[in-house]
């Protein structure tokens, strides 16, 4: 297209009319018809000899032109005149830039003159106008503007034979047309001459003359300028910043902040002085320039010129490259600090444990930047002349050549191109050897740079930033100052106008107000959210085009999507307001609501009935009753209400729960859950008739109490009034101490039936119904606060309830002594729970002053709060597995001192606990909330939450809210979901009304690419692609590692009978060398056949891991291997089979294989590939091992052992904790699990080996794509496995000569059921231990032992070096030091330390040492702990006495003198020799008298119980008469008629009658009646004894027979 002008003479003194006056005092003026126009310095030199050029002198010019401007003027020639004149024209044309075909819509102008020969004014002024543009194109901003958009051509004679003739006419009007014809051309700001004096005598600006110039300005214009100073650097310098608007007091609203920072590097000097310029020139040229003044009034603008000023002040002029070690580059410490911003592809913890030792130039410029809305930014450099904009790195960490592009990659791009296309140098591409196509380039295609600026201004906040090098000389002389900011002054003011395009507006409330911290999202741009100031303002950069645009806030409707057109006309953003309706949380319109009339205002009855609106009676109430009186409530309450049971107790009742809240039966967003248990113990019933007050409270206020009505209408409630209703039914009222009642159905204690952290016992093996209701429910509802209600005491106890050891200690669980004298176990949220607990204790009337119960005058409560552990142990508390399993915070409140009060006493029960019951439930409310959506607004379930680095984490529930309870102040703040990129960003919560924060959390998608560049060192294989291998391909794998890494990877196959059933890969740094110094650890796919497949994929992922790791000399890697020998055994067996399986349907979750590895090992039979596993274990000696299994993501270990569990507790603590795998249970779940502990017990007992065994995923065969999840999920835990063996302690046994002592040990004073043998060769020892101090015993045959106390830090392998034994020696006899007078003075005292020992050198625990003489210090003593030591202060100076006893040990007496009050005396060793004496005998001796007196003593014992059972039973005995005595003779006896037929008489007279049979015998009635008669009831039969009717029994032999013992008792055979 072209546009044709033809310029005349006539007319050009009318535009003159058009020119506005700017009138100056200091510029020339030209009078100009009565008006005053001030011209600019760009006249030029061809005017100082005007002359009318013929046209041999038109072709000369155009050629000089083409010469000296070879890019920019094309002289041609369009054709001859009829006279043979050439008619000469010029074109003059910016050219595209390198790389570019051209623009093919710039358009075309010619400038045609003299078409009538005699008008030749026109023809001088084109030629001017030609030679104007070509001489000013590199110094004139407006200059390159024209001819960077526009080809202009010249034809200054379209009749130059016309011209010969008329020539002399026009020379007269020459210079006046000249004026004329600029005036319009130029912008009308440059007709006032700019002031740029600061250009004069240039030179680098110091510090000290920049912080002069800097309060200067702002003096001198006081509401456009004002320094801030963002903090300081290393050396102390100030970091200023310059903010230049038109009110700097109070920025304009929708006023966008653009920032300038330059000389991150000290040696790259001249963004420093250009940024100073611009100060000057902004401020200087404010009321010159309409320009400037409009960018100063629309623009918030930030100046720092010097980011680095200890490393400016480092390097030298003139130096175009850094000093040698970049001396000046970095800071006073040598940190480049554009490598040292948190970078986006790094780990979030990783950040967080760098923000400590990061430059506190960074740290102040990282502050700053995200505590204003920038929307613009610029970072100058040098070294090169190009713009580069974000991403700096990449996911594949490519040196170079990969670019790596934003979502805003196309406004980047207009960005970086509005600086270089306006730079005359730069938009050429082909500068300082470098080429670059339109002088702009991706950071990460040039070079990889992580930590950089830019890309923290882009990833964590709102703010586009482009880094800008400005020229090839880092610090260039300073005449060449004048010359840069020709350059870049035009750069610098266009990239200022490109904060105003695209969209900008505000997010406000339905009634106005502001809501911050709003996102604004567009479409196809959903990945980078812009979020609202607290004024509610944003601003979107776009580039022209449609879209479409919604506004989403926190508790507020996300707006509907807008069709906008953004066209950046007049580069001016489109307004775009948004108002957001709130989330409507109460759903209990007025239709819902009760309405009660009443005849006495609510206030009076409030004080009339307790608090109550109706009469209340106070009374307990059973089971019956209790659940009536719900009944009753939810009915009269059905709006507000909800009862639901959730569970039975062992005797079949019903665990009821009220919910209470606006919205009943459903969880409402945003609205956190709470819950009170009661009755937990059957006989403390004070909590549970609490509790039915208290719903009868709320629900009758509700709506009548502005404090009950908000409770309510923000909070859902459930009241759980009786957990152990089977156990209230047994209780008895007035019981105030007793035990009746307590425990439930099954005689359990159901707060030591839940599950601990520290182990399991009798009391929590079996889960009772009543917990496992409890426990399903609390699971079930995401509650944030709970407090268990008991009674017996008055304090508010907070977790933890026990210590790791109380498992093995049952005096910790006694409540029977001192509090003071426990251990405590806090939490790491300690402070909270405290501060949760006084909550109570200060609203009660009574507890906060802590005094003790009347049994219980020794439990002394500070504040009426306490710690659990320190008061007594309860393990399998409920309180503790709610905050380590459920992630509730609950308190265990006991209510008072009796357990089962008097019904009259309960309303002074309700009087002193209503308002700390309501207090605690507000507290719910504190702290930090939101919800967390992924970047297109879907909520994010199961995102882990987690506050200042704590590893105790709360879970968003299903619509992505979360509640997370903390203390007043600033908090750190990490979220993490699987499959987004984690999260940290400050918060501050109020420490007044309404003490919570409200904070909305957007989670990007975290690609796997990402996620391995971050966590697996770009493992690419690990996370992408994933598949089961099948056996071949993981022996090709297995081989492969050992042929690329054979220094440090073995691998065994087919080289014994173990390998070749049984693969396995040995990885340890320098293969070959000697192993004794380190640990083995094993690693197995897993004991299950069904499970290995995934096991093996793990391993595979962590044999890579561990070869990269070590490939990058990583830290953690590289020592793990030089300590460590770890096999990995991958199992192949029956992997056929399995995979089989899964091909033929791969949506079972668990194929199931009979006789498992896991089964086999159990089973007693002999099986080969079993033998050969446990041979290979017993050989090797293994310290650790490590398996995996599925069904859940617990972690299994052999219980019992203090280490080994904090191992476990080691191993599951990650830096994010991802939420626990919601497993369902089955019958081989179930079968798998026991069978696991049962495997895990056996390789503990029977090969000390401790084995972990790590639950990766609820399916044993997920599908192959979620294999890297697995992966993703289990890496922490595995690599804290493996950081085991870099916390222990090591050392070398060795005899008085250095020889090792091949037979000695270690043993734990804390585990003396542990031994550690020292190694064959060397003799060495090495222990795992987690952190902590420990005693070791050093032992060996007939050497003296040596105990020694020894701190292990974590990550630290403590070297004891050699640890000398001397032989053998006994020590025999008391020791007597000093003997002499005893003197003391009571007025000074010191303190004594020593070590009560025996005679083999081992420590004697519990040793007493009192101070005998002076007489009247029986006070002073004490005792040795495990390691034999004792500590006495306060004793006095001077002669003293000391006495030592100890149980099976002599007593021994020492005299000492104290010299010096202060000086403690030390190292006070006694030896105590063992006492086999028993009562003074020796013991030998004692055993046989002691025998032979217990044997007399039973024989005495024996005849004396023989003697008292004759003498009872003697007078019960049946008559017996067998004999009678032969008669030989009459004349011997007289015979009488008695006698009988035989000749024999009775020699003793019978009182058996004649005609009577005697019974020889007793059949079983007879029998069993007579051994069972005692003599209460013989007494009883003679006392009742009564005629009784004979009974007849007919015999054969027709006698009678009598019973002699019962003689009323007479029967006939």
């Amino acid at each position: 297209m072209h546009v044709c002008v033809y310029v005349l003479v006539v007319g050009l003194t009318c535009l003159v009319a058009a020119i506005p006056q700017r009138p100056s005092s200091t510029a020339p003026v030209v009078a100009v018809e009565g008006a005053q126009v001030e011209v600019i310095d760009q006249v030029e030199s061809f005017l100082d000899n005007a002359h009318y050029l013929n046209n041999e002198e038109i072709g000369q010019l155009f050629a000089r032109l083409s010469k000296d401007y070879p890019t920019l003027a094309q002289p041609y020639v369009i054709g001859n005149t009829i006279q043979g004149r050439p008619m000469h024209a010029l074109a003059l044309n910016a050219p595209p830039p390198e790389g570019s075909s051209g623009d093919l819509l710039r358009p075309m102008v010619k400038l045609v003159a003299n078409i009538q020969g005699d008008e030749a004014l026109g023809r001088q002024i084109v030629l001017y106008m030609a030679e104007y543009l070509a001489s000013r194109y590199e110094t004139d901003d407006q200059v390159q503007r024209i001819l960077n958009t526009t080809e202009i051509h010249f034809l200054p004679s379209s009749n130059p034979d016309g011209f010969a003739v008329a020539k002399w006419i026009v020379m007269l009007a020459l210079p006046l047309a000249l004026v004329l014809v600029l005036v319009p051309l130029v912008v009308q700001g440059y007709i006032i001459k700019e002031d740029e004096s600061f250009l004069q005598l240039p030179h680098y600006t110091s510090q000290e003359q920049l912080e002069d110039l800097f309060a200067r300005l702002e003096k001198a214009y006081p509401d456009q300028a004002r320094v801030h100073s963002l903090g300081r650097s290393l050396e102390g310098r100030n970091i200023l910043a310059l903010q230049i608007s038109q009110s700097t007091r109070q920025r304009a609203l929708l006023t966008p902040p653009v920032k300038y920072i330059a000389n991150m590097h000290g040696d790259e000097t001249v963004g420093r002085q250009l940024l100073v310029y611009m100060a000057q020139y902004l401020l200087g040229n404010y009321e010159r320039s309409l320009e400037v003044g409009q960018l100063v009034n629309t623009t918030d603008i930030y100046l720092v010129p010097t980011m680095n000023p200890d490393g400016y002040a480092l390097s030298q002029e003139g130096n175009c490259e850094s000093l040698p070690n970049y001396v000046g580059r970095g800071n006073a410490a040598g940190v480049d600090l554009n490598r040292d911003f948190p970078d986006r592809l790094e780990q979030q913890h990783l950040n967080h444990l760098r923000s400590a030792a990061r430059q506190p130039e960074t740290a102040a410029l990282a502050e700053w930047i995200v505590s204003k809305p920038f929307v613009l930014s610029a970072n100058f450099h040098g070294g090169a002349v190009v713009v580069s904009y974000p991403y700096d790195n990449s996911l594949a960490h490519n040196d170079c050549c990969e670019e790596s592009l934003t979502p805003d990659d196309r406004v980047f791009k207009q960005l970086a191109h509005t600086y270089s296309d306006n730079h005359p140098i730069m938009r050429r591409g082909n500068n300082c050897n470098d080429s670059f196509a339109g002088g702009i380039t991706n950071g990460a295609n040039w070079y990889e740079l992580s930590g950089g600026m830019q890309d923290f201004n882009y990833a964590f906040t709102n703010c586009f930033e482009l880094t800008i090098e400005l020229s090839c000389c880092k610090f260039p002389a300073a005449s060449s100052l004048p010359a840069e900011w020709a350059r870049n002054k035009r750069p610098l003011m266009q990239l200022l106008k490109q904060a105003h395009i695209g969209i900008k507006g505000l997010v406000q409330d339905a009634s106005g107000y502001p809501i911050a911290d709003a996102t604004i999202v567009v479409s196809g741009l959903e990945d980078k959210p812009i979020r609202t100031s607290k004024r509610g303002e944003y601003w979107r950069l776009l580039t022209p085009g449609i879209y479409s645009v919604y506004a989403a806030a926190f508790g507020y409707q996300s707006s509907a999507p807008q069709e906008l057109h953004v066209t950046n006309e007049n580069a001016e953003a489109l307004r775009v307001d948004f108002k957001l309706s709130p989330v409507e949380t109460n759903y209990d319109g007025n239709f819902r609501k009760q309405k009660v009339e009443r005849a006495e205002p609510p206030e009076q009855l409030k004080e009339k009935y307790d608090g109550f609106l109706t009469p209340t009676k106070f009374e307990h109430h059973n089971f019956v009753a209790m659940e009536s009186f719900l009944r009753n409530m939810s009915m009269s309450y059905p709006s507000l209400t909800r009862l639901y049971s959730i569970g039975k107790s062992v005797e079949n009742r019903d665990l009821w729960v009220l919910e209470i809240s606006t919205a009943p039966g459903a969880h409402v967003p945003g609205v956190p859950e709470f819950k009170y248990v009661a009755n937990m113990h059957g006989n403390e019933v004070v909590g549970k008739e609490m509790l039915l007050l208290l719903t009868k409270y709320l629900l009758e206020r509700y709506g009548n109490d502005e404090r009950v009505t908000h409770l309510v209408n923000g909070t859902r409630m459930h009241f759980l009034y009786s957990m152990n209703p089977d156990g209230y039914e047994k209780s008895q009222e007035g019981d105030r101490t007793g035990g009746l009642g307590r425990a439930n159905a099954h005689n359990v204690d159901l707060n030591r039936n839940f599950p601990d952290q520290y182990g399991t016992d009798k009391f929590n093996k079996v889960t009772e119904p009543e917990v496992a209701a409890v426990m399903n429910w609390t699971l079930s509802i995401p509650f944030v606060l709970s407090a268990n209600l008991h009674g017996g005491s008055l304090v508010a106890n907070y977790p933890f309830d026990d210590n790791e050891n109380d498992f093995n200690d049952p005096y910790s669980r006694l409540r029977d002594a001192s509090i003071s004298g426990r251990k405590l176990n806090p939490t790491e949220d300690n402070e909270l729970f405290r501060h949760l607990a006084l909550v109570y204790s200060r609203a009660h009337r009574t507890m906060h002053l802590g005094k003790p119960c009347a049994l219980f005058q020794n439990e002394l409560f500070a504040d009426g709060i306490t710690n659990g552990a320190q008061w007594y142990s309860v393990t399998g508390g409920m309180q503790d597995w709610n905050y380590v399993r459920a992630g509730c915070m609950e308190l265990t409140i006991e209510m008072g001192c009796d357990k089962f009060p008097m019904a009259k006493e309960l309303p002074q029960y309700w009087q002193d606990n209503r308002e700390p019951m309501l207090q605690l439930i507000e507290q719910v409310h504190h702290g930090v909330h939101g919800f967390v959506r992924s970047s297109i607004g879907t909520p994010v379930a199961g995102a882990a939450v987690a506050l200042d680095g704590g590893n105790q984490t709360i879970y968003s529930g299903t619509f992505g809210d979360y509640f997370k309870l903390t203390l007043p102040g600033r908090h750190n703040v990490t979220v993490l979901a699987d499959g987004y990129a984690p999260i940290r960003f400050e918060v501050e919560v109020p420490a007044v009304e309404p003490f919570g924060v409200r904070q909305d959390v957007t989670v990007m998608r975290d690609d796997p690419q990402h996620w391995a560049s971050a966590n697996d060192f770009r493992i690419i294989e690990n996370v992408v692609n994933t598949r089961y291998h099948t056996n071949a391909e993981v022996r090709s794998r297995l081989a492969e590692f050992e042929n690329q890494n054979g220094q440090i990877v073995s691998f065994g196959y087919a080289d014994n009978e173990f390998s070749r059933h049984f693969n396995y890969l040995k990885l340890t740094s320098n293969i070959g060398e000697p192993e004794e110094h380190k640990y083995k650890l094993l690693v197995v796919s897993s004991l299950y056949d069904t499970i290995a497949p995934l096991g093996r994929e793990i391993m595979l992922n962590l044999v890579r891991h561990l070869i990269e790791g070590h490939k990058l000399q990583d830290v953690s890697v590289v020592p793990l291997l030089e300590r460590s020998v770890i096999y990995f055994l991958p199992q192949t067996e029956k992997f056929a089979d399995v995979f089989s399986m899964y091909n033929a349907n791969n949506t079972v979750c668990d194929p199931v294989l009979p006789d498992e590895l896991a089964e086999r090992i159990l089973s007693p039979e002999a099986e080969s590939s079993k033998d050969l596993l446990l041979q290979f274990v017993r050989s090797e000696h293994f310290d650790l091992m490590l398996t995996f299994s599925a069904g859940s993501s617990e972690l299994t270990y052999p219980k019992g052992d203090s280490i080994l569990e904090r191992f476990a507790h080691s191993i599951q603590r990650t830096e994010f904790n991802y939420s626990p795998l919601q497993c369902s249970t089955s019958a081989t779940r179930q079968l798998h699990r026991e069978s696991t502990e049962r495997v895990t017990s056996l390789f503990y007992k029977l090969y000390k080996i401790p084995m972990y065994t790590l639950g990766l995923s609820c399916c044993r065969m997920p599908a192959h794509q979620q294999i890297a999840s697995v992966w993703r999920t289990n890496i922490e835990k595995i690599k804290n496995f493996l950081a085991l063996v870099q916390t222990g302690i090591t050392g070398l046994v060795q005899n008085e000569k250095g020889q090792p002592l091949r037979e000695a040990f270690v043993r734990l004073l804390e585990h003396e059921s542990t031994i550690y043998n020292v190694t064959r060769n060397e003799a060495r020892f090495q222990l795992m231990l987690p952190k902590g101090l420990y005693g070791l015993e050093v032992s060996a045959p007939n050497y003296e032992s040596q105990v020694i106390k020894t701190q292990v830090q974590h990550g630290i392998l403590s070297d004891l070096g050699s640890i000398r034994l001397h032989g053998f020696t006994l020590i025999r006899g008391e020791i007597t030091e000093l003997n002499g007078h005893h003197q003391s003075d009571t007025q000074s005292t010191t303190s004594i330390t020593g070590v009560v020992l025996d005679e083999g050198n081992h420590p004697i625990r519990n040793a007493k040492i009192s101070v005998i003489h002076p007489t009247g210090l029986t006070h002073l003593r004490n005792f040795t702990n495990s390691l034999g030591q004792y500590y006495l202060r306060a004793v006095p100076v001077g002669a003293i006495t000391l006495k030592v006893e100890a149980p099976r040990h002599f007593e021994v007496t020492r005299d000492l003198r104290l010299p010096q009050a202060g000086q403690p005396t030390e190292n006070v060793v006694f030896h105590l020799k063992f006492n086999a004496h028993v009562f003074g005998l020796p013991r030998f001796l004692f055993i046989i008298v002691a025998s032979v007196l217990i044997i007399v003593s039973v024989v005495i014992c024996v005849l004396c119980a023989q003697f008292w059972f004759y003498r009872r039973h003697r007078g019960k005995m049946p008559y017996y008469n067998f004999s009678l005595l032969p008669q030989k003779g009459k004349e011997q006896f007289d015979l009488d008629e008695d006698a009988g037929d035989d000749g024999e008489t009775e020699l003793f007279r019978s009182p058996i009658k004649r005609g009577m049979t005697i019974q020889p015998y007793f059949d079983e009635e007879q029998l069993e009646h007579i051994l069972h008669t005692d003599d209460e009831e013989d007494d009883e039969v003679v006392m009742d004894m009564a005629p009784q009717e004979e009974h007849d029994v007919a015999d054969d032999s027709g006698d009678e027979i009598v019973m002699l013992h019962n003689h009323n008792n007479r029967r006939k055979h």
